[in-house]
Protein backbone atom coordinates (compact mmCIF):
# COMPACT_ATOMS: atom_id res chain seq x y z
CA UNK A 1 0.00 0.00 0.00
CA UNK A 2 2.90 2.38 0.69
CA UNK A 3 4.13 2.03 -2.89
CA UNK A 4 1.42 4.49 -3.94
CA UNK A 5 2.66 7.02 -1.36
CA UNK A 6 6.11 7.59 -2.87
CA UNK A 7 5.76 11.37 -2.86
CA UNK A 8 4.42 11.50 0.71
CA UNK A 9 7.55 10.26 2.47
CA UNK A 10 10.54 12.03 3.86
CA UNK A 11 13.69 10.18 4.89
CA UNK A 12 16.13 10.80 7.71
CA UNK A 13 19.64 9.39 7.25
CA UNK A 14 21.87 9.10 10.31
CA UNK A 15 25.56 8.51 9.45
CA UNK A 16 28.58 8.36 11.76
CA UNK A 17 32.20 7.31 11.79
CA UNK A 18 32.53 3.89 13.31
CA UNK A 19 35.72 4.81 15.10
CA UNK A 20 34.59 8.09 16.67
CA UNK A 21 30.80 7.90 16.80
CA UNK A 22 30.37 11.50 15.51
CA UNK A 23 26.99 11.56 13.74
CA UNK A 24 25.55 13.57 10.88
CA UNK A 25 21.82 13.76 10.04
CA UNK A 26 20.61 14.23 6.46
CA UNK A 27 16.92 14.65 5.54
CA UNK A 28 15.71 14.17 1.97
CA UNK A 29 12.67 13.24 -0.09
CA UNK A 30 14.76 11.31 -2.62
CA UNK A 31 15.18 7.58 -2.80
CA UNK A 32 18.83 8.03 -3.69
CA UNK A 33 21.13 10.51 -1.98
CA UNK A 34 24.81 11.24 -2.42
CA UNK A 35 26.79 11.93 0.76
CA UNK A 36 29.86 14.00 0.04
CA UNK A 37 32.91 15.27 1.89
CA UNK A 38 33.73 12.02 3.67
CA UNK A 39 37.20 11.07 4.75
CA UNK A 40 39.05 8.58 2.53
CA UNK A 41 39.80 5.08 3.80
CA UNK A 42 37.39 5.48 6.71
CA UNK A 43 34.57 3.22 7.90
CA UNK A 44 31.13 4.88 8.08
CA UNK A 45 27.88 3.39 9.38
CA UNK A 46 24.33 4.60 8.70
CA UNK A 47 20.65 3.87 9.29
CA UNK A 48 17.47 5.29 7.70
CA UNK A 49 14.02 6.23 9.07
CA UNK A 50 10.93 6.93 6.93
CA UNK A 51 8.37 9.62 7.89
CA UNK A 52 4.91 10.12 6.36
CA UNK A 53 4.56 13.89 5.90
CA UNK A 54 0.74 13.98 6.03
CA UNK A 55 -0.02 11.24 8.54
CA UNK A 56 2.94 12.32 10.70
CA UNK A 57 3.92 8.73 11.37
CA UNK A 58 7.46 7.37 11.73
CA UNK A 59 8.82 3.97 10.79
CA UNK A 60 11.44 2.07 12.72
CA UNK A 61 15.06 2.63 11.74
CA UNK A 62 16.49 0.29 9.18
CA UNK A 63 19.29 -2.11 10.00
CA UNK A 64 22.68 -0.45 10.40
CA UNK A 65 25.03 -0.77 7.43
CA UNK A 66 28.73 0.05 7.42
CA UNK A 67 31.05 0.72 4.45
CA UNK A 68 34.68 1.72 3.89
CA UNK A 69 35.55 4.72 1.72
CA UNK A 70 38.30 4.38 -0.87
CA UNK A 71 41.52 6.28 -1.34
CA UNK A 72 41.36 9.95 -2.27
CA UNK A 73 41.00 10.74 -5.94
CA UNK A 74 43.87 12.46 -7.64
CA UNK A 75 41.62 15.11 -9.29
CA UNK A 76 39.45 17.43 -7.19
CA UNK A 77 35.70 17.65 -7.70
CA UNK A 78 34.10 20.76 -9.30
CA UNK A 79 32.35 22.83 -6.62
CA UNK A 80 29.77 25.59 -6.15
CA UNK A 81 27.60 25.02 -9.19
CA UNK A 82 25.50 28.06 -10.13
CA UNK A 83 22.88 28.56 -12.82
CA UNK A 84 21.74 31.88 -14.28
CA UNK A 85 19.33 32.81 -17.04
CA UNK A 86 20.24 34.91 -20.05
CA UNK A 87 17.22 35.40 -22.26
CA UNK A 88 16.31 32.02 -23.68
CA UNK A 89 19.50 30.35 -22.44
CA UNK A 90 20.93 29.00 -19.19
CA UNK A 91 24.43 29.84 -18.05
CA UNK A 92 26.04 27.14 -15.86
CA UNK A 93 29.20 28.01 -13.92
CA UNK A 94 31.35 26.29 -11.24
CA UNK A 95 34.62 26.60 -9.35
CA UNK A 96 37.77 24.62 -10.13
CA UNK A 97 41.35 25.42 -9.16
CA UNK A 98 43.42 23.33 -11.59
CA UNK A 99 44.02 24.71 -15.11
CA UNK A 100 44.17 22.80 -18.39
CA UNK A 101 41.18 20.64 -17.50
CA UNK A 102 38.08 19.89 -19.55
CA UNK A 103 34.58 19.54 -18.16
CA UNK A 104 31.26 17.98 -19.04
CA UNK A 105 27.78 18.48 -17.59
CA UNK A 106 24.70 16.25 -17.36
CA UNK A 107 21.08 16.68 -16.24
CA UNK A 108 18.45 14.36 -14.72
CA UNK A 109 14.67 14.90 -14.32
CA UNK A 110 13.95 15.41 -10.64
CA UNK A 111 10.98 13.04 -10.50
CA UNK A 112 13.30 10.05 -11.02
CA UNK A 113 14.80 10.73 -7.61
CA UNK A 114 11.42 10.01 -6.05
CA UNK A 115 11.15 6.59 -7.67
CA UNK A 116 12.90 3.67 -6.08
CA UNK A 117 15.68 2.00 -8.02
CA UNK A 118 18.99 2.85 -9.61
CA UNK A 119 18.69 5.66 -12.16
CA UNK A 120 22.37 6.35 -12.73
CA UNK A 121 21.98 5.51 -16.40
CA UNK A 122 19.20 8.09 -16.84
CA UNK A 123 21.54 11.09 -16.73
CA UNK A 124 21.61 12.92 -20.05
CA UNK A 125 24.52 14.87 -21.52
CA UNK A 126 24.18 18.56 -22.34
CA UNK A 127 25.68 18.91 -25.84
CA UNK A 128 26.97 22.48 -25.49
CA UNK A 129 28.53 21.64 -22.10
CA UNK A 130 30.63 18.68 -23.21
CA UNK A 131 34.42 18.93 -23.33
CA UNK A 132 34.47 22.64 -22.46
CA UNK A 133 37.74 24.04 -21.15
CA UNK A 134 36.24 26.92 -19.18
CA UNK A 135 34.40 26.87 -15.88
CA UNK A 136 31.15 27.89 -17.52
CA UNK A 137 28.92 26.82 -20.37
CA UNK A 138 25.76 28.08 -22.06
CA UNK A 139 22.91 25.85 -23.20
CA UNK A 140 19.39 26.61 -24.48
CA UNK A 141 16.42 26.29 -22.19
CA UNK A 142 14.73 23.74 -24.42
CA UNK A 143 17.68 21.38 -23.92
CA UNK A 144 16.02 20.44 -20.62
CA UNK A 145 12.50 19.08 -20.99
CA UNK A 146 11.22 19.34 -17.40
CA UNK A 147 10.53 22.22 -15.04
CA UNK A 148 12.66 20.75 -12.23
CA UNK A 149 15.89 18.83 -12.74
CA UNK A 150 19.36 18.12 -11.35
CA UNK A 151 22.72 19.20 -12.79
CA UNK A 152 26.20 17.78 -12.19
CA UNK A 153 29.70 18.48 -13.58
CA UNK A 154 32.80 16.28 -13.91
CA UNK A 155 36.41 17.30 -14.57
CA UNK A 156 38.79 15.26 -16.71
CA UNK A 157 42.43 15.39 -17.73
CA UNK A 158 43.11 12.81 -20.33
CA UNK A 159 42.37 9.43 -18.80
CA UNK A 160 42.00 10.86 -15.32
CA UNK A 161 38.53 11.92 -14.22
CA UNK A 162 37.17 13.33 -11.02
CA UNK A 163 34.08 12.23 -9.18
CA UNK A 164 30.89 13.91 -10.16
CA UNK A 165 30.18 17.19 -8.40
CA UNK A 166 27.42 17.66 -5.90
CA UNK A 167 24.08 17.46 -7.68
CA UNK A 168 22.42 20.87 -8.03
CA UNK A 169 18.62 20.97 -7.88
CA UNK A 170 17.11 23.45 -10.36
CA UNK A 171 13.60 24.88 -10.52
CA UNK A 172 13.19 26.57 -13.88
CA UNK A 173 10.67 29.09 -12.54
CA UNK A 174 13.42 30.71 -10.53
CA UNK A 175 15.28 31.51 -13.72
CA UNK A 176 12.31 32.61 -15.77
CA UNK A 177 12.29 36.36 -16.24
CA UNK A 178 9.14 38.36 -15.63
CA UNK A 179 8.08 40.39 -18.68
CA UNK A 180 7.67 44.14 -18.35
CA UNK A 181 4.09 45.15 -17.51
CA UNK A 182 1.73 47.35 -19.50
CA UNK A 183 0.19 50.42 -17.86
CA UNK A 184 -2.98 52.44 -18.46
CA UNK A 185 -3.29 56.00 -17.09
CA UNK A 186 -6.52 57.98 -16.66
CA UNK A 187 -6.07 61.66 -15.65
CA UNK A 188 -8.41 63.79 -13.57
CA UNK A 189 -8.18 67.34 -12.19
CA UNK A 190 -5.70 66.59 -9.38
CA UNK A 191 -4.89 62.89 -9.69
CA UNK A 192 -3.91 60.04 -12.00
CA UNK A 193 -5.49 56.59 -11.96
CA UNK A 194 -2.85 54.01 -12.97
CA UNK A 195 -3.59 50.35 -13.71
CA UNK A 196 -0.68 47.93 -14.14
CA UNK A 197 -1.33 44.86 -16.30
CA UNK A 198 1.02 41.91 -16.02
CA UNK A 199 1.92 40.26 -19.30
CA UNK A 200 0.81 36.73 -18.45
CA UNK A 201 3.25 33.88 -18.88
CA UNK A 202 3.09 30.19 -17.86
CA UNK A 203 5.78 30.62 -15.22
CA UNK A 204 4.46 33.66 -13.39
CA UNK A 205 0.73 33.71 -14.26
CA UNK A 206 0.63 37.13 -12.58
CA UNK A 207 0.01 35.56 -9.16
CA UNK A 208 1.66 36.75 -5.96
CA UNK A 209 3.29 39.76 -7.57
CA UNK A 210 4.17 43.12 -6.04
CA UNK A 211 3.62 46.23 -8.18
CA UNK A 212 5.82 49.31 -8.28
CA UNK A 213 4.86 52.63 -9.92
CA UNK A 214 7.14 55.64 -10.39
CA UNK A 215 5.90 59.07 -11.52
CA UNK A 216 7.37 62.53 -12.00
CA UNK A 217 6.66 65.89 -13.58
CA UNK A 218 7.68 66.11 -17.19
CA UNK A 219 9.76 69.18 -16.32
CA UNK A 220 11.51 67.49 -13.37
CA UNK A 221 13.73 64.46 -12.83
CA UNK A 222 12.55 63.86 -9.25
CA UNK A 223 10.73 60.53 -9.19
CA UNK A 224 8.25 59.35 -6.58
CA UNK A 225 7.89 55.60 -6.05
CA UNK A 226 4.80 53.73 -4.84
CA UNK A 227 4.72 49.98 -4.05
CA UNK A 228 1.65 47.87 -3.24
CA UNK A 229 0.22 44.39 -3.69
CA UNK A 230 -2.62 45.39 -6.05
CA UNK A 231 -2.27 46.63 -9.64
CA UNK A 232 -4.41 49.78 -9.23
CA UNK A 233 -2.86 53.05 -8.05
CA UNK A 234 -4.33 56.50 -7.39
CA UNK A 235 -1.71 59.25 -7.52
CA UNK A 236 -3.25 62.28 -5.79
CA UNK A 237 -2.40 65.86 -4.82
CA UNK A 238 -1.25 66.76 -8.33
CA UNK A 239 -1.34 70.15 -10.01
CA UNK A 240 -4.02 70.76 -12.67
CA UNK A 241 -3.03 71.16 -16.31
CA UNK A 242 0.39 69.62 -15.63
CA UNK A 243 2.11 66.87 -17.61
CA UNK A 244 3.14 63.85 -15.51
CA UNK A 245 4.99 60.73 -16.65
CA UNK A 246 4.48 57.21 -15.25
CA UNK A 247 6.24 53.86 -15.52
CA UNK A 248 5.89 50.58 -13.62
CA UNK A 249 7.45 47.20 -12.98
CA UNK A 250 6.53 44.05 -11.05
CA UNK A 251 8.38 41.97 -8.45
CA UNK A 252 8.10 38.34 -7.36
CA UNK A 253 9.08 38.02 -3.71
CA UNK A 254 7.06 34.89 -2.87
CA UNK A 255 9.83 32.34 -3.55
CA UNK A 256 12.63 34.13 -5.38
CA UNK A 257 13.52 37.80 -5.57
CA UNK A 258 12.83 38.57 -9.20
CA UNK A 259 11.89 41.83 -10.86
CA UNK A 260 10.78 42.75 -14.33
CA UNK A 261 12.15 45.60 -16.35
CA UNK A 262 10.25 48.89 -16.36
CA UNK A 263 7.30 49.38 -18.66
CA UNK A 264 7.23 52.00 -21.36
CA UNK A 265 6.91 55.55 -20.02
CA UNK A 266 3.43 57.02 -20.42
CA UNK A 267 2.81 60.77 -19.96
CA UNK A 268 -0.61 62.32 -19.31
CA UNK A 269 -1.73 65.88 -18.55
CA UNK A 270 -4.06 66.47 -15.62
CA UNK A 271 -7.34 68.22 -16.31
CA UNK A 272 -8.07 71.92 -15.68
CA UNK A 273 -8.80 73.02 -12.13
CA UNK A 274 -11.61 75.10 -10.64
CA UNK A 275 -10.32 78.49 -11.91
CA UNK A 276 -12.89 78.60 -14.73
CA UNK A 277 -15.86 77.87 -12.49
CA UNK A 278 -16.48 81.51 -11.37
CA UNK A 279 -16.58 82.66 -14.99
CA UNK A 280 -19.02 79.90 -15.82
CA UNK A 281 -21.22 80.92 -12.90
CA UNK A 282 -21.12 84.60 -13.96
CA UNK A 283 -21.99 83.71 -17.55
CA UNK A 284 -24.90 81.55 -16.50
CA UNK A 285 -26.28 83.96 -13.89
CA UNK A 286 -28.59 85.92 -16.31
CA UNK A 287 -29.99 82.70 -17.71
CA UNK A 288 -30.57 81.29 -14.24
CA UNK A 289 -32.19 84.56 -13.06
CA UNK A 290 -34.50 84.71 -16.09
CA UNK A 291 -35.53 81.12 -15.62
CA UNK A 292 -36.20 81.77 -11.94
CA UNK A 293 -38.39 84.80 -12.74
CA UNK A 294 -40.39 82.79 -15.28
CA UNK A 295 -40.89 79.99 -12.80
CA UNK A 296 -42.06 82.39 -10.09
CA UNK A 297 -44.44 84.18 -12.49
CA UNK A 298 -45.89 80.92 -13.75
CA UNK A 299 -46.29 79.68 -10.19
CA UNK A 300 -48.03 82.88 -9.12
CA UNK A 301 -50.39 82.75 -12.11
CA UNK A 302 -51.22 79.13 -11.44
CA UNK A 303 -51.85 79.81 -7.76
CA UNK A 304 -54.11 82.75 -8.63
CA UNK A 305 -56.09 80.64 -11.09
CA UNK A 306 -56.54 77.82 -8.60
CA UNK A 307 -57.63 80.28 -5.92
CA UNK A 308 -60.20 81.81 -8.28
CA UNK A 309 -61.61 78.41 -9.29
CA UNK A 310 -61.61 76.53 -6.01
CA UNK A 311 -61.50 79.27 -3.38
CA UNK A 312 -63.65 82.12 -4.85
CA UNK A 313 -64.30 85.07 -2.47
CA UNK A 314 -67.98 85.84 -1.61
CA UNK A 315 -67.28 89.57 -1.89
CA UNK A 316 -67.92 90.97 -5.40
CA UNK A 317 -65.11 92.64 -7.29
CA UNK A 318 -64.36 96.28 -6.52
CA UNK A 319 -65.74 97.52 -9.86
CA UNK A 320 -69.13 95.98 -9.15
CA UNK A 321 -69.00 97.04 -5.54
CA UNK A 322 -68.53 100.71 -6.59
CA UNK A 323 -71.60 100.52 -8.83
CA UNK A 324 -73.71 99.44 -5.93
CA UNK A 325 -72.23 101.89 -3.47
CA UNK A 326 -75.39 104.07 -3.48
CA UNK A 327 -78.09 102.91 -1.05
CA UNK A 328 -80.80 103.00 -3.72
CA UNK A 329 -78.69 100.79 -6.00
CA UNK A 330 -77.90 98.39 -3.25
CA UNK A 331 -81.58 97.95 -2.49
CA UNK A 332 -82.05 96.54 -5.99
CA UNK A 333 -80.13 93.49 -4.98
CA UNK A 334 -82.52 92.69 -2.15
CA UNK A 335 -86.17 91.58 -2.41
CA UNK A 336 -88.81 93.59 -0.57
CA UNK A 337 -90.15 91.50 2.25
CA UNK A 338 -93.79 90.41 1.80
CA UNK A 339 -96.23 92.69 3.72
CA UNK A 340 -98.88 91.22 5.97
CA UNK A 341 -102.29 91.78 4.31
CA UNK A 342 -105.85 90.82 5.07
CA UNK A 343 -108.32 89.77 2.48
CA UNK A 344 -111.37 92.06 2.39
CA UNK A 345 -114.66 92.23 0.50
CA UNK A 346 -115.87 95.53 -1.00
CA UNK A 347 -119.53 96.15 -0.33
CA UNK A 348 -121.22 98.35 -2.93
CA UNK A 349 -124.72 99.93 -3.08
CA UNK A 350 -125.40 99.65 0.54
CA UNK A 351 -126.77 102.26 2.72
CA UNK A 352 -125.87 100.95 6.03
CA UNK A 353 -123.47 98.57 7.54
CA UNK A 354 -124.50 96.62 10.52
CA UNK A 355 -121.79 95.66 12.93
CA UNK A 356 -122.51 92.16 14.07
CA UNK A 357 -121.48 90.73 17.28
CA UNK A 358 -122.10 93.93 19.19
CA UNK A 359 -125.20 94.56 21.28
CA UNK A 360 -126.82 97.82 20.48
CA UNK A 361 -128.65 99.89 22.92
CA UNK A 362 -132.33 100.29 22.33
CA UNK A 363 -133.25 103.44 20.59
CA UNK A 364 -129.86 103.94 19.01
CA UNK A 365 -130.21 104.53 15.32
CA UNK A 366 -128.32 102.65 12.79
CA UNK A 367 -125.62 104.56 11.03
CA UNK A 368 -126.36 105.00 7.41
CA UNK A 369 -123.97 105.50 4.61
CA UNK A 370 -124.83 106.55 1.18
CA UNK A 371 -123.02 105.10 -1.72
CA UNK A 372 -123.62 108.18 -3.70
CA UNK A 373 -121.87 110.47 -1.29
CA UNK A 374 -118.66 108.53 -1.00
CA UNK A 375 -116.40 107.18 -3.68
CA UNK A 376 -114.81 104.76 -1.35
CA UNK A 377 -117.15 103.28 1.11
CA UNK A 378 -114.32 101.96 3.22
CA UNK A 379 -116.47 99.02 4.26
CA UNK A 380 -114.52 95.75 4.42
CA UNK A 381 -115.31 92.37 5.74
CA UNK A 382 -112.95 89.87 7.27
CA UNK A 383 -112.43 86.66 5.32
CA UNK A 384 -112.79 84.62 8.42
CA UNK A 385 -116.17 86.19 9.09
CA UNK A 386 -117.48 85.52 5.64
CA UNK A 387 -116.29 81.98 5.57
CA UNK A 388 -117.67 81.11 8.96
CA UNK A 389 -121.24 80.42 10.12
CA UNK A 390 -123.93 82.94 10.83
CA UNK A 391 -123.22 83.05 14.48
CA UNK A 392 -119.57 84.04 14.05
CA UNK A 393 -118.41 87.65 14.25
CA UNK A 394 -117.93 89.70 11.12
CA UNK A 395 -119.48 92.14 8.76
CA UNK A 396 -122.37 91.36 6.50
CA UNK A 397 -124.73 93.37 4.35
CA UNK A 398 -128.04 94.42 5.92
CA UNK A 399 -131.35 93.63 4.43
Amino acid sequence: MWARENFSFRYRIVIWQKSSGATQIIETTNYTERILKLLPETTYCLKVEAMHMFLRKHSNYSAVQCINTTVADKMPVPENLELDADGESYVLSWDYASPNVSFRAQWLPSYLKSISGDHSDKWEAIPTCAEVRTTRCVFPRDAVHTGTFFLRVQASDGDNTSFWSEEKFINSQKYTSIPAPVIAVTPSRDSLLVYVSCQDSPSTACHGLTYEVSFWKNTSNTKVKMVKGSPEFTIGDLQPRTLYCVQARVHSFAVWNKSSSFSETLCKETRPGNSSQPWIIIALSPVIFSALVLVLYAGRSLLKYLSYVYFASPKPPSSIDEFFSEPSAKNLLFLTPEEHTERCFIIENTDTVAVAGESQAPGEDHRKYSSQTSQDSGNYSNEEGSSGGDSGPGLRPSD
